[in-house]
């Protein structure tokens, strides 16, 4: 029994490193402002339920949950069930300034998370989902003393993945605490352009800078649960997430170029400069979240979040690379109608929504970046199987058109599918 209970467990631990190894971290639609800092911040905290709810997390948990963002959660669960969740997303942006517009879509891998029981009072989840994307592309023309004219692409690629561990622990009537272990990794491409396209007395050049990342953070996290009459609980969740230092290397590419503008295939001549495995010195930086939700049995929850970090601490080789102190506030909730019901199918779907509003950590010439968004979703179960279908629509805007910026409308589609076992139940015949 004990060893069919660890050969599952580790053959998904090795599921979810080969479904990493082949290429979660696909690139997301092109966005100007993945331009700085580490990229664009992962669009969810957590999986497709919570996701309808505007995001708040940092107070939830249950017994069939699973919710990354405050590794306490992970104490509440069953102790003899096995979960898994899993999701992807669609997303539709149109991207807008003072003068035009344009639109793009993408679909792309979510979330992977799994949790289970080690003992009675030790529960844990191991998971993984993109972190960060850089995707841009962007084009600048210029007049050199009037009789030189020239232009400068820039072009950015990549982005991280995450890979976590957490555990979570009942620690006294009411009261979980959590820790989680994250494994941060991968690419980011930065390329630099200089075109000459009327000029044959000046060569073309191209400056590529790769940068690779891998390190551990970690996380804590803290619930309290206060059951008060007639079926009504208040629960109380914090997360601090602690500053790093964490590791990086560059390889530096300068070379000259014979044509590659317009439709000319580009010719490389000689090299300038290059470099490899320059040590980069990152200052990851800590943040906290709190959250409270009131809750009524399994009918219905409503709650609030509150997160913030220090991103104006983020530095990369001592820069700051226009980046501020972020913050988002968040209010959702859920409400099934009956979830015992046996004649009614549409009074044991779950229905959800949400807003939330965020000063993102982009401040561009002197402008915060901000973010607001409604959520509204379902979650379906499938009769006569321990399996949810998750749904959650999340539609809103980020950015500006003043000071010749952008502003991004969006509209994100995202599924996942919750499945839950009865491993751990020991057989009582043969």
């Amino acid at each position: 029994m004990i060893f069919n209970k660890l050969y599952k467990i580790l053959l998904l631990f090795a599921l979810t490193f080969v479904l990493v190894g082949s290429g979660f971290s696909q690139s997301d639609i092109s966005s100007p402002y993945s331009r700085f800092g580490l990229g664009t911040m992962s669009r969810s905290r957590s999986n497709t339920a919570i996701q309808a709810m505007g995001g708040i997390s940092n107070a939830l948990d249950g017994k069939y949950l699973l919710n990354n963002s405050n590794p306490a959660a992970y104490a509440a669960m069953d102790s003899l069930t096995f979960l898994f969740d899993a999701g992807f997303y669609m997303k539709y942006v149109t991207y807008r300034t003072t003068d035009m517009s344009e639109k793009g879509s993408n679909a792309s891998f979510d979330y992977f998370d799994l949790g289970f029981s080690v003992t009675r009072w030790l529960k844990m989840g191991i998971g993984v989902n993109p972190y960060s994307d850089r995707s841009y592309t962007s084009t600048a023309s210029f007049i050199w003393e009037q009789d030189y004219p020239y232009s400068i692409d820039y072009e950015g690629t990549g982005g991280l993945n995450k890979i976590y561990w957490a555990n979570g622990v009942k620690v006294y009537k009411g009261l979980s605490l959590g820790v989680k272990m994250n494994y941060i990794f991968g690419n980011v491409t930065d390329e630099t352009t200089l075109y000459y396209p009327n000029n044959t007395y000046f060569h073309n050049e191209k400056r590529t800078i790769n940068l690779s990342f891998s390190d551990l953070t970690f996380d804590l996290g803290l619930i309290y649960k206060h059951k008060l009459k007639n079926g009504y609980n208040i629960t109380f969740g914090a997360t601090y997430s602690l500053p790093a230092n964490m590791k990086a290397h560059r390889n530096v590419f300068i070379r000259t170029m014979f044509n590659g503008y317009g439709s000319l295939s580009a010719t490389e001549r000689d090299t300038i400069l290059y470099k490899s495995g320059e040590r980069v010195d990152v200052k990851y930086p800590q943040s906290f979240g709190l959250g409270l939700t009131l809750q009524k049995g399994e009918r219905w929850l409503v709650g609030m979040d509150f997160n913030w970090s220090n991103w104006d601490a983020f530095r990369m080789n001592n820069v700051n690379d226009s980046l501020q102190n972020s913050w988002n506030i968040a209010i959702g909730g859920c409400f099934t109608p009956r979830n015992t019901s046996v004649s009614s199918y549409m009074r044991k779907i779950t229905y959800r929504a949400g807003l939330h509003y965020d000063q993102t950590f982009f401040n561009i010439y002197g402008k915060s970046i901000n973010k607001y968004g409604v959520a509204l979703g379902v979650s379906l179960p499938i009769q006569r199987a321990m399996t949810t279908l998750n749904v959650a629509l999340d539609f809103g805007k980020m950015g500006t058109v003043k000071n010749n910026l952008i502003e991004e409308s969006y509209f994100n589609v995202s599924f996942g599918i919750s499945l839950r076992d009865r491993w751990f139940v020991k057989r009582r015949y043969k």
